[in-house]
């Protein structure tokens, strides 16, 4: 039998050694709960049904067991992914797509660790550039969006993926095609994002790598001030055309 992905955290109880080691109630119930599954996922607790040959002078039987059905699971995780994409794929409209990741520099990372409401905020002033840029051209786009909280180097990096049609359909439900452009929707991205966290300084729980910028309104706009100067990283991809199957 191959190893599971469950084994790693596992062995040398691995998990529970890091679980103790953290300070008292930082760790998400979300986490807890993902954690027990994917090491329940395929075992006995999760349960299993039996399946027995229909001839009757036969005993034999074969139990199988549950998987856990987390997204977060690598075996139950890729075939929901997959799924989700095949659906989705059937009620997209068939025209030219073009993908936009909307990032912000590291140093405001911390702010949505511990501000985790915020994602929320990002995916939807992500959306409002896009539907604003279309709305100056009296056309409606199709917009799906995928918040992302880690990198590839498996570190915290929040930023959203956002997808959008080449295009959108005027007033007189017709088609018209546009492209998005990487200096434009930076600058609205940027000054939507600071906005925000200028006006929600009095809720935000200052993390505690900004407590000395965060101890006063007039610091926290200075902070803001100077990344508002930079260039931010975003990404646009080339125009594709629509996609049926994977």
């Amino acid at each position: 039998m191959s190893p599971r992905f469950s084994h790693v955290f596992q062995f040398g109880q691995r998990w529970l050694n890091w679980l103790n080691r953290q300070p008292p109630n930082t760790v998400r119930p979300v986490v807890m709960q993902t954690m027990v599954k994917i090491m329940a996922c395929g075992t006995s607790l999760m349960g299993w049904s039996i399946w027995r040959c229909p001839d009757p002078e036969c005993n034999h039987e074969k139990r199988v067991k549950f998987t856990c059905k987390s997204r977060s699971c690598p075996h139950c995780g890729v075939k929901a992914c997959l799924q989700w994409i095949n659906n989705t794929l059937a009620w997209l409209p068939k025209v030219p797509w073009q993908h936009i990741t909307f990032t912000m520099p590291g140093e405001y990372w911390p702010i949505i660790r511990v501000n985790r409401w915020l994602l929320g905020e990002m995916n939807r002033l992500a959306a409002d550039v896009v539907l604003t840029i279309c709305r100056d051209l009296n056309i409606t786009p199709g917009i799906f969006t995928a918040i992302h909280t880690w990198g590839r180097d498996q570190k915290w990096h929040t930023h959203i993926h956002l997808s959008t049609t080449a295009g959108g359909v005027t007033k007189n439900n017709t088609w018209r095609d546009m492209s998005f452009y990487r200096e434009n929707v930076m600058t609205m991205w940027r000054h939507r994002i600071t906005e925000s966290l200028r006006k929600h300084y009095y809720t935000l729980t200052i993390p505690d790598e900004l407590k000395c910028e965060g101890r006063s309104k007039f610091s926290w706009n200075r902070l803001l001030n100077t990344h508002y100067k930079r260039g931010w990283n975003i990404n646009l991809s080339n125009i594709h055309e629509f996609r049926t199957g994977l």
